[in-house]
């Protein structure tokens, strides 16, 4: 059993528990999404603060030899005691690893389902602001509008036309250029998580969609693959570390100066990075703490052409046996 504390606040807040049980690397991942009664009376900018703030995950390691014998179940509890909300998770005979989770559908976290009238409502609306965008087709305030009635309706139907609002929107309002497309970086990630979900595959890839920024990593600890290639990735986030799942990443031309957040993946084997920005040895070091690395392609960035690159890589990373340059 694991209890963990809740905050001070001054108010009721929900907490969404998802847990996962490694039988290998013997950890317990737990997240925690906190939503305060008062989220709906926020501003955009505070509730997205507040989001920010109010998740976190913890890796927890088991004591050795815990749940070494897999000829027997074994029954995990996680406590959160900010409002008695729990998880249990069950370590079936046989099996290497268990989760208990709700999807992002399930929570409702990109839309919520709508009612038959409130689906007229929006409908009506966004008729209404594409007749007054034929007035003004360069109007940035219709555009943001109807990309979001759109986000409302279905995320994914009108995928296509968002993407096409957002470019229009960018170029129409050039000052504002990065935050819309960091926007649309956001909708295309919660996109590729609900596809993600109704496949039900551990594989997340999203490939040449421009992103500029990644978030909900939190909805990803379960993956086994990310494809991040031919995108405009400057950065991986520390939050990267959550994904104690991963075992394959993809992420050739970007723009990644380094691999900040990619430590400390137990299960991580193969890393390509074709066409990057890499240009030391210390850029690549938080991969010296994925033990079992095997696969390191280097493709096309400025530290293949260092002196003794190869060698130098062989002592910073000796799990590796197949080297790309």
């Amino acid at each position: 059993m694991y209890i963990f504390k809740a905050c001070e606040h001054n108010e009721p807040v929900c907490c969404k528990l998802f847990m996962y049980v490694g039988g290998h690397s013997q950890h317990v991942v737990c997240s925690f999404l906190i939503i305060s009664e008062n989220w709906n009376r926020l501003n955009q900018k505070s509730a997205f603060e507040l989001f920010l703030n109010f998740f976190s995950a913890q890796i927890c390691d088991l004591p050795p030899g815990t749940i070494n014998d897999v000829t027997n179940e074994h029954n995990l509890t996680v406590h959160w005691t900010g409002n008695h909300t729990h998880r249990d998770c069950a370590l079936y005979t046989g099996r290497v690893e268990s989760w208990c989770r709700d999807t992002a559908t399930d929570q409702e976290l990109f839309r919520s389902e709508l009612s038959v009238e409130k689906t007229s409502v929006l409908q009506s609306e966004l008729q209404s602001v594409k007749q007054l965008q034929e007035l003004e087709p360069l109007n940035k305030w219709c555009l943001l509008t109807i990309i979001l009635l759109m986000r409302a309706l279905d995320p994914l139907g009108y995928e296509k036309e968002t993407l096409a609002h957002f470019q229009t929107l960018k170029e129409v309002d050039s000052m504002r250029s990065e935050y819309y497309s960091d926007l649309c970086s956001k909708f295309m990630i919660e996109n590729t998580i609900l596809k993600m979900e109704y496949a039900e595959v551990r594989v997340f890839s999203i490939t040449d969609r421009n992103l500029t920024s990644l978030c909900h990593l939190d909805q990803l600890l379960l993956v086994t693959h990310i494809n991040l290639s031919s995108n405009r990735l400057q950065r991986l986030p520390p939050q990267f570390a959550m994904l104690q799942c991963l075992e394959v990443l993809e992420a050739d031309d970007n723009f990644l100066e380094n691999l900040e957040g990619v430590y400390h993946l137990p299960r991580l084997q193969e890393v390509s990075l074709k066409n990057n920005k890499i240009s030391t040895l210390t850029d690549l070091q938080p991969l010296a703490s994925c033990p079992k690395l095997k696969r390191l392609d280097l493709r096309g960035n400025p530290v293949t052409q260092a002196a003794s690159v190869e060698s130098d890589l062989a002592e910073l990373l000796p799990s590796v046996t197949d080297l790309l340059l």
